[in-house]
């Protein structure tokens, strides 16, 4: 079955100086009620497409669940996403004492006691011109985003660049749920891959990366300082403006090709080889 992910509209365009009628892209965004126990436990906004992933990379990276064991039956209909969680477990994060904040890209997150983050002691190390190839791929499999560009992307890789799962999405926490959803239901071992993503490393971010034990995390844009303590703490390698030549950076609705290979390591550098 073909997921309808984007529609056409028309709109106005300013070019040469004047306004001309046009069309354009504008991607859908689906709300997906998400019941646990027979409980409604939150709505969410995502772009259509992956939506078990979404929900199984959700509840485990809020702590709502420590593995996809704890997950007797998820089931997607038009109404939305119904989860059984194993002997009736309450629908409560894992960190007690949590509480819910509005987090940098405006949605609310529930899990934040890095306390309870695992230490990350994968031995997997990546060389920088495959760091630069996931990155590669990432924007040529995101079609959406040159379609759109509504959208951020985030991927898998095995350390020789090889992709395993790729999706976009309307929101950057959504695309991490979706990979770590994927790498969970298809038993994935999140200590022998590494991960790449158009969206900026807050905490949310790195916590949602530490708890699933992914080691190294490259973005095109910047981490922000509580990303970078929670990622030291951790022991994740976090790299970022990772932009190969030739790169082309949608900038204000104009387009930069780069030219020439930049990145910056902001902790974890013997994780990767030059």
């Amino acid at each position: 079955m073909i997921i309808k992910t984007s529609e056409t509209v028309k709109c106005r365009k300013l070019s040469g100086g004047r306004f001309a009628p046009a069309e354009a892209s504008v991607i859908i965004e689906k709300e997906l009620p998400v019941n646990v126990n027979g409980t409604h436990l939150f709505t969410a906004s995502i772009a259509p497409g992956m939506e078990k992933e979404f929900v199984a990379g959700y509840l485990f990276g809020q702590g709502f669940i420590n593995s996809v064991s704890d997950i007797t039956d998820l089931d997607i209909d038009d109404d939305g996403a119904k989860v059984m969680l194993k002997n009736g477990k309450k629908a409560s994060p894992t960190a007690v004492k949590a509480s819910f904040r509005i987090v940098s890209g405006g949605g609310k997150t529930a899990y934040f006691d890095a306390s309870r983050l695992p230490q990350i002691n994968s031995p997997v190390k990546v060389n920088k011109k495959d760091i630069f190839r996931a990155m590669n791929t990432l924007f040529e499999k995101a079609a959406l985003y040159g379609e759109t560009e509504g959208v951020h992307a985030a991927g898998l890789f095995t350390p020789e660049a090889s992709p395993i799962c790729i999706v976009e999405d309307i929101g950057r926490h959504n695309t991490l749920d979706k990979i770590i959803g994927h790498a969970l239901l298809n038993r994935i071992d999140c200590d022998k891959v590494f991960a790449v993503s158009t969206g900026r490393m807050a905490s949310e971010m790195v916590t949602k990366i530490c708890r699933a034990g992914i080691s190294l995390v490259a973005t095109k844009t910047a981490v922000t300082d509580k990303g970078l303590e929670i990622g030291k703490k951790c022991g994740l390698t976090i790299i970022g403006f990772v932009r190969d030549a030739g790169n082309k950076i949608n900038t204000d609705m104009e387009l930069r090709v780069i030219n020439k290979a930049e990145m910056k390591i902001y902790c974890g550098a013997e994780r990767v080889i030059w």
